[in-house]
């Protein structure tokens, strides 16, 4: 690929960025040098607006999902009846009879906690799976700091500084596209 295909890609890769955070096309143009009628051309043929509603899932929301299904599996793992491995035998009713003759069915005696735990309150190998593999998710979420994070702060710090400094903002803006564009590549 040559240096002015990379430089394309490189800026509609960072112009779709910067719409999906919201920014305008008129924005973008400016901040990237070029057309607003470019980045129109780039958001109708990689269908950004879509993409845009789709991106509903933020990081929050994927950390809140996530922290509810290990609180939920947990839970059930606690809040679950403890079966114990009691032989078949001693659940079925058997015959006895009284001392004149007459028979009737009754329940064995026995007590449950002599027999092992079929099923308890500890995670079977399938669920201790599933809470690593959820909380290994948890943990890559919260500890990465993506380009999107990157750009969610440098578009505070813009927002913040424009009703300070409206000049210190603008370079401050070019300062943060070239961090950008330099994590990008």
């Amino acid at each position: 690929m040559s240096r002015q295909k990379a430089k394309i890609e490189l800026d509609k890769d960072y112009a779709k960025r910067l719409f999906l955070e919201g920014n305008t096309q008129k924005e973008i143009a400016r901040r990237l040098g070029r057309t607003e009628k470019t980045i129109g051309k780039w958001k109708d043929e990689g269908k950004w607006d879509d993409l845009r509603k789709s991106l509903l899932v933020t990081k929050d929301t994927q950390l809140t999902s996530l922290y509810n299904q290990l609180d939920r599996l947990n839970k059930e793992i606690e809040t679950r009846t403890i079966v114990y491995d009691v032989p078949a035998n001693l659940l079925k009713p058997i015959k006895v009879k009284d001392t004149d003759g007459n028979e009737r069915l009754e329940m064995p005696l026995y007590n449950p906690k002599d027999f092992p735990v079929k099923v308890g309150n500890t995670p079977s190998s399938k669920e201790a799976d599933i809470i690593a593999k959820l909380t290994s998710s948890i943990n890559k979420l919260e500890t990465e700091t993506s380009i999107g994070e990157i750009v969610d702060v440098a578009k505070q710090i813009i927002q913040f500084t424009q009703g300070i400094d409206l000049e210190f903002a603008k370079q401050l803006t070019d300062y943060f596209d070239l961090l950008i564009k330099q994590k990008m590549s």
